[in-house]
């Protein structure tokens, strides 16, 4: 009878262990699964981190070369505008005269956009006001004489700076038609060919120049007057 019993009760514990064995089985793969749920979801966020920078990289690098690529639109544009001079239109060719006539306008257009825009500066500073709350000051002067200038005065001067250089793109956008008919003019007449179609050719570039900047020149001019617009002085 104790032997039956000795073995009824090692039949009990061997079941146990059995039992508990399959627990610890089911917990440690629950346990497993869990963990590689977990890598899982980190290896994702990681890998979206890194996509994240590598967006971040690229547009940056791509801002600094259109900062790099406007800068030297700029300084091609000013280099060409300080030796400029007008083109005397007296070749007797329709096209070429008519080229020269409204390629002098333009540029005789932009340069005072940028004469009468060029001698305003702001320097924008901060105060507190009775109510402690933080405004805008911006001191606006002549940058050649130093005197005050009134915010009406350099807000009108924006605006007619902006329609000015309005009409400039629509003289860019015709002289780049014009450019060509003046071109096949000149292959008629081989002598005034050689002495006027690098002016053309010249011109034609800086025509082109000139409708890239001036979005640039408005989006200033906009960026001026708003903020002009919201400061607390004269």
């Amino acid at each position: 009878m104790k032997k039956f019993l000795f073995i009824l009760v090692g039949m009990f514990l061997l079941q146990t262990t059995y039992v508990a064995a399959q627990e610890m089985t089911k917990e440690e793969k629950k346990a497993a699964k869990m963990e590689a749920k977990e890598a899982k979801r980190k290896a994702k966020e990681e890998a979206k981190e890194m996509k994240e920078l590598e967006s971040a990289e690229k547009a940056e690098a791509k801002a600094e070369a259109k900062d790099m690529k406007i800068a030297k639109l700029r300084a091609d544009y000013e280099k060409f505008m300080e030796n400029y001079k007008p083109i005397e239109p007296n070749s007797g060719l329709a096209n070429v005269d008519s080229f020269f006539v409204h390629t002098n306008e333009l540029f005789a257009r932009m340069k005072g956009v940028e004469e009468n825009i060029g001698f305003i500066e702001i320097n924008t500073r901060y105060e507190a006001d009775e109510d402690g709350d933080t405004i805008t000051i911006m001191d606006i002067k002549n940058k050649q004489t130093g005197e005050e200038i009134k915010k009406a005065d350099a807000l009108k001067t924006y605006s007619m700076a902006s329609l000015e250089l309005t009409t400039a793109s629509l003289q860019a956008t015709n002289l780049a038609l014009e450019g060509p008919l003046a071109l096949t003019d000149l292959a008629s007449d081989p002598l005034k060919a050689m002495t006027l179609g690098k002016k053309i050719k010249s011109s034609m570039k800086a025509i082109k120049m000139s409708a890239q900047l001036i979005p640039l020149i408005q989006r200033g001019i906009k960026e001026n007057s708003e903020a002009l617009k919201q400061a607390k002085n004269n």
